[in-house]
């Protein structure tokens, strides 16, 4: 039996969602100095900087590529082709951005792991929603052939 569409719960695009998660923590991290108690060096200062910069346009970028990727309905082979692109950039940029995070603990001294465990977690779930994605593509693709 189906669900009349007025009745229907409004279904969430976990995608979108997840990375707005990772998005809201890692900034949460940013506006903390990324957990260090205080910073004494420059040298240090100036590299935070750099990577706080990073950081936020890798978000973005991510961010601009699922919504590229989404926004594209595909009816024909290239649709599909340029949504992937999308699906593809989307998936190295967190892997780019799973290695700023990474950069960060290895210099940085007096940082607090653990806080990163969870924009780990986050980002790891990130990539495993978009390629499950991409895998739902493969069978549109399928059909369109």
């Amino acid at each position: 039996m189906t669900v009349p569409k007025s009745k229907r719960n409004k279904s969430r695009f976990e995608v979108f969602h997840n990375m707005q998660a990772v998005q809201k923590e890692l900034i949460l991290y940013l506006m903390d100095d990324f957990g260090i108690t205080r910073n004494t060096n420059l040298g240090e200062a100036q590299f935070l900087d750099l990577k706080f910069q990073r950081v936020i346009n890798l978000c973005s970028d991510i961010v601009g590529d699922l919504h590229r990727a989404n926004d594209l309905f595909v009816t024909n082979m290239m649709e599909c082709e340029q949504r992937r692109l999308y699906q593809d950039k989307a998936i190295a940029n967190c892997d780019v951005l799973k290695q700023e995070l990474q950069s960060v603990i290895d210099v940085i001294s007096g940082l607090n792991i653990n806080k990163y465990k969870i924009s780990i977690k986050l980002i790891d779930k990130e990539l495993v929603l978009i390629k499950s994605w991409r895998k739902a593509d493969i069978r549109l693709k399928k059909k369109l052939n």
